[in-house]
């Protein structure tokens, strides 16, 4: 039988056919696109009808990948593919059912059926590619964090190892002299005893800063800058004298600030520490400076050294966390200075070069209603 008029009168009912498939798939994706749909349409009408060309050997068959990228992405279903295939056949067998011989309507389906275990396979294997990465991700994930909680166990052990070195130090002064100790100086290593569980709880909510969970904060009070600063090189002290480091101070007696006392204490410590770092490292004389001054915006702390300058490809992410350039450094001290700085509403930078590096520590003016006085 001479097929070729039969196809003939078939193409000529293609509008409606592919006016029928079309509504069906306009309920799947929405109305974005409809243009190309309609034009996907003609094309896989034009496939159904090139009976000579066998299906597989086709080249309607090059768009199963974009298909199925396709239909990912609108998120459809196997079920959603192989209904569009019956509202082919149905519209097939509305149109041109009362005359078009079974035998024809029969081959048109077949090739409707080998299209659709094309795109069947190649959405499935889609899907499991992409449930392997997501695996894998989620494997990825659960490691990272495991690195993660190494990394803060081993930076919250290495935060709290001086303190506890400093108290141990001073409980055993106390033991072996408790007798004949005088009281003024037993009140001075207690006193020491207490500064640093201060500081080992300012350490723990170091920490907790990067919590979800609300913890409770330090109050602001009023301090002396100068006061603030030389607490802490009262007991950085030692640690520059051993490190032959030369240091230069130049504090106005009057700066205040306003600000979480022991917070901006640790900020201090950590920089005068992180300083002392980069220094070791240099043969030449070692020298910091600390400046502190007030400006028309408010006031700032200096603190430089001598030592070598930042690695340019680590300066853009400084103070994100875990990243550094030290050999045992855990890369969370900068990022927990950030964090304190913004929650003083201060800021804190830096500028290096091979001559310097600088940090700076900016705090805003406050009106005088916002202070309050230093709690003994």
């Amino acid at each position: 039988m001479d097929e070729e008029p039969l196809l003939k009168k078939i193409r000529n009912s293609k509008p409606q056919i592919v006016q029928f498939w079309l509504r069906g798939a306009i309920k799947l994706s929405g109305l974005a696109g409809i243009e190309k749909l309609q034009r996907n349409g003609d094309r896989y009408f034009d496939y159904l009808l090139d009976i000579h060309i066998p299906a597989a050997a086709h080249p309607f068959q090059a768009v199963v990948p974009d298909w199925c990228a396709r239909y990912s992405e609108l998120k459809l279903q196997i079920i959603d593919i192989i209904d569009c295939s019956h509202r082919w056949r149905q519209a097939f067998f509305a149109y041109c059912g009362d005359w078009a011989p079974k035998d024809l309507l029969q081959a048109i389906s077949m090739r409707i059926d080998y299209f659709e275990v094309r795109l069947c396979e190649g959405y499935w294997q889609r899907t499991v590619s992409s449930l392997k990465e997501k695996d894998m991700a989620i494997h990825q994930l659960h490691d990272d964090r495991i690195n993660l909680l190494g990394k803060m166990a081993a930076s919250m052990a290495h935060e709290i190892r001086n303190p506890l070195t400093s108290i141990k130090g001073f409980l055993k002064l106390l033991r072996s002299n408790i007798q004949s100790l005088p009281r003024e100086k037993a009140d001075a290593y207690l006193e020491f005893i207490e500064e640093e569980c201060n500081n080992m709880h300012m350490q723990v909510t170091g920490f907790l800063s990067f919590s979800r969970r609300p913890i409770i904060e330090e109050e602001m009070a009023h301090i002396p800058v100068k006061q603030m600063i030389e607490y802490n090189l009262s007991l950085l002290n030692p640690r520059l004298i051993n490190e032959n480091v030369h240091l230069s101070i130049s504090i106005a007696d009057h700066l205040t600030l306003n600000c979480q006392r022991l917070a901006i204490q640790q900020v201090l410590n950590n920089l005068i520490n992180n300083g002392i770092d980069a220094l070791s490292e240099i043969k030449h004389e070692k020298k910091m400076e600390i400046h502190a001054f007030e400006e028309s915006r408010g006031i700032s702390i200096h603190i430089s050294n001598n030592g070598p300058a930042i690695p340019a490809e680590i300066s853009n992410t400084l103070f994100t966390p875990f990243v550094t350039n030290k050999t045992n450094g855990t890369g969370l001290g900068l990022a927990i200075c950030k964090q304190i700085m913004s929650k003083n509403e201060g800021d804190i930078t830096f500028q290096s070069s091979e001559e310097k590096t600088v940090f700076i520590l900016t705090f805003p003016n406050r009106p005088a209603c916002d202070m309050q006085p230093v709690r003994n």
